[in-house]
């Protein structure tokens, strides 16, 4: 439900939208070995991500916008398939950030949380209540302090790594 919550988002701050598309990712959790795909796997993902849009943009460039996830039919089965069945499965994650003895007080987390959920307190990273799971502080963190479902970090992402 990505595109069509992100259109209406956008719509919010006056954005016309004019299309949609969904682009399927690796996967970012870090810290839980039965959510892990293979290195080969993440690959394959973000070849055919760079596909999807490469032919997306030639088709924005002749005019021609998709509409995934922007439909009023897209936004019901989002509705349902999505936001409302995994709101209760993850509901309460964001309070669930650990952060063990090993953080440092580098703040590489704090910079790059777009939530704004982690702080430097007494020289350690403390977390809020506001994290959406994306993974940027458990990938980031140099000392594999942090972990939100698993209790170790078992892999960490970096962009270079499938490329």
């Amino acid at each position: 439900d990505g595109a069509g919550c992100a259109a209406r988002i956008l719509k919010k701050y006056g954005a016309t939208i004019l299309g949609g598309v969904h682009i399927r990712m690796p996967d970012s959790v870090c810290d839980s070995k039965l959510l892990k795909k293979t290195t080969d796997e993440n690959r394959r993902i973000i070849a055919q991500a760079d596909e999807k849009i490469e032919k997306v943009a030639l088709q924005i460039t002749n005019g021609v916008y998709p509409q995934e996830g922007v439909t009023p039919v897209s936004h019901f089965i989002g509705l349902l398939g999505q936001r409302l069945w995994f709101y209760q499965k993850t509901n309460g994650y964001s309070k669930k950030l650990k952060i063990n003895n090993h953080c440092v007080g580098c703040g590489k987390c704090v910079s790059v949380c777009p939530m704004k959920n982690l702080a430097l307190q007494n020289k350690k990273a403390v977390p809020d209540d506001r994290c959406t799971m994306c993974y940027r502080c458990i990938s980031l963190c140099p000392k594999k302090a942090i972990t939100l479902l698993g209790d170790e970090v078992v892999e960490q992402y970096r962009i270079e790594k499938y490329r």
